[in-house]
């Protein structure tokens, strides 16, 4: 930390560089880039590209993938990127290290670091080799806080969220597949956020990779959870979940009643 109301998060950009290909093009002065890159080695830009050459189809996903051995997250921002030089699309990754204690103590969101990531993109939108770190503003130790994962009725049912969290709970390898019909980008996006910081709240459920978009079937079971908009092929480890459930399809667990007491109070709220 900078002082007390600035946090510092060094972050990288991969993406395509014309008559190189994928890389990594930026990295800040304070990153030790191998210790965070093999949490996503072989799935950097894990969504589907359109491989004609006008672009049409929108990028906007995001990704989370603990770093246990800091105690750090990834959040990774994937985006369209510069066209090659074929003019063929491709895809941007912006990926932002965040204190996973600074996410606990509420003094920061996953939402915010993206505002401050995708800020940045726009000042700096050819950023390439050494970069500085990206300055987050914290919010303040005695500042009112809102229950972890508000907002969250207006994406999906307390039922589908409830048999999630169940599901997690009772098997520490479990996979779940989130179906949204007709959701945006957006709408995923927010909920990707709200499931993560809700479910991981009180430590109950470990930090897991989650992504909000299909990603390729290549990249399936780098992830728990998978949120998207339509049926995507994966084997017999995924279990799919629609998001517009009526009633849990999993008792809850015993003995875990504070993590089903936070779902309640995120629903609760206005």
């Amino acid at each position: 930390m900078d002082d007390e109301t600035t946090l510092a998060l060094e972050h990288w950009i991969y993406g395509a560089s014309h008559e190189k290909g994928y890389g990594v093009k930026a990295e800040s002065h304070g990153l030790n880039g191998p210790l965070y890159m093999r949490y996503l080695e072989n799935h950097l830009t894990p969504v589907r590209v359109e491989k004609t050459a006008n672009g049409g189809t929108l990028i906007d996903a995001r990704m989370v993938h603990p770093a246990p051995a800091n105690d750090e997250v990834l959040l990774s921002i994937l985006g369209r990127g510069v066209a090659d030089e074929y003019n063929r699309p491709t895809i941007a990754n912006h990926t932002v290290v965040i204190p996973a204690s600074a996410l606990r103590a509420g003094r920061l969101t996953l939402a915010d670091v993206e505002a401050a990531a995708i800020d940045y993109d726009r000042r700096y939108p050819k950023a390439a080799g050494r970069i500085d770190a990206i300055p987050v503003r914290l919010r303040g130790p005695e500042a009112p806080r809102d229950p972890a994962g508000v907002g969250i009725r207006r994406l999906i049912t307390k039922a589908a969220v409830d048999t999630l969290a169940s599901r997690f709970l009772g098997d520490r390898q479990g996979r779940m597949l989130v179906l949204c019909r007709g959701s945006t980008n957006q709408y995923r996006n927010e909920l990707l956020y709200c499931l993560v910081e809700l479910l991981h709240a009180g430590g109950e459920i470990p930090l897991f990779p989650a992504i909000s978009d299909a990603p390729t079937l290549s990249a399936m079971n780098h992830f728990r959870l998978a949120i998207s908009s339509r049926g995507v092929r994966a084997d017999g480890s995924w279990t799919l979940l629609d998001a517009s459930i009526d009633e849990p399809a999993l008792p809850p667990v015993r003995g875990k009643n504070p993590l089903y007491g936070r779902i309640a109070e995120a629903f609760a709220a206005a």
